[in-house]
């Protein structure tokens, strides 16, 4: 049985947006959704022999919460010819639109979701991958927008650096990330917080200008806002 290392590539996952040693060896388009701040998704893997396959229910017809807690992980790798199959979610996205590399749609137990990436092999294991509060490289065609007037939650590193929060998960009290501020033990020299944007903010990345990316204690990921940004 295979063991999937969840929170090492969460940021892969629930953000759509690959390491650097991730591939798409299917056809993907950019794909622009919009009104989804607070919008439930959640992701299926595909684990074969020598890849993990990553679909995503964020620009298809979202993520029942019934229908999702009836899923058959080996019926699902069954039906398209897997290995093994695991869940990710559900998580709720931060921005207030994104657009992202998909793929064509597939169907999992009649939750429909849509390639995103591909990850090799070495992307299973034991553990918990990658550790909170320490930054790593991320690189896939992506482009977040957060719009004036809305709250961001920010992670922010000893020398200043901010972070933007993606997407959080079902470990947030009220639903509300604001409530991180009393949830997370940030490491020494990080802090939490939360702001109201003054103007629209856009975080973007390509396989070309990959972007900075962390998680927290919480397993939630995290953007680094850029100086031209």
């Amino acid at each position: 049985m295979y063991s999937l290392k969840m929170a090492g590539i969460a940021a892969a996952l629930i953000c759509l947006a690959a390491p650097l040693t991730a591939q798409s060896p299917k056809p993907v388009e950019a794909v622009t959704i919009s009104d989804i701040r607070g919008m439930r998704f959640c992701e299926v893997l595909l684990i074969f022999e020598d890849r993990v396959e990553i679909y995503n229910t964020s620009a298809s017809a979202g993520c029942p919460e019934e229908t999702w807690e009836k899923l058959d992980t080996a019926a699902i790798a069954e039906d398209h010819g897997a290995k093994a199959a695991q869940l990710n979610g559900p998580h709720f996205w931060t921005m207030d639109a994104q657009t992202v590399g998909l793929g064509a749609e597939a169907d999992f137990g009649g939750i429909a979701a849509r390639y995103g990436a591909t990850l090799p092999l070495s992307a299973l294991g034991a553990g918990k991958g990658a550790d909170p509060y320490k930054p790593y490289t991320s690189a896939k065609l992506q482009t977040f927008l957060f719009e004036a007037g809305k709250p961001v939650y920010e992670l922010v590193d000893a020398a200043g650096n901010t972070y933007i929060l993606n997407a959080y998960g079902n470990e947030v009290k009220d639903g509300d990330p604001a409530n991180l501020a009393e949830q997370l033990s940030p490491a020494e020299g990080w802090h939490f917080r939360t702001q109201i944007l003054e103007q629209d903010m856009t975080l973007a990345g390509t396989a070309d200008t990959p972007v900075d990316m962390v998680g927290d204690d919480l397993h939630q990921y995290y953007t680094r806002l850029r100086g031209d940004e």
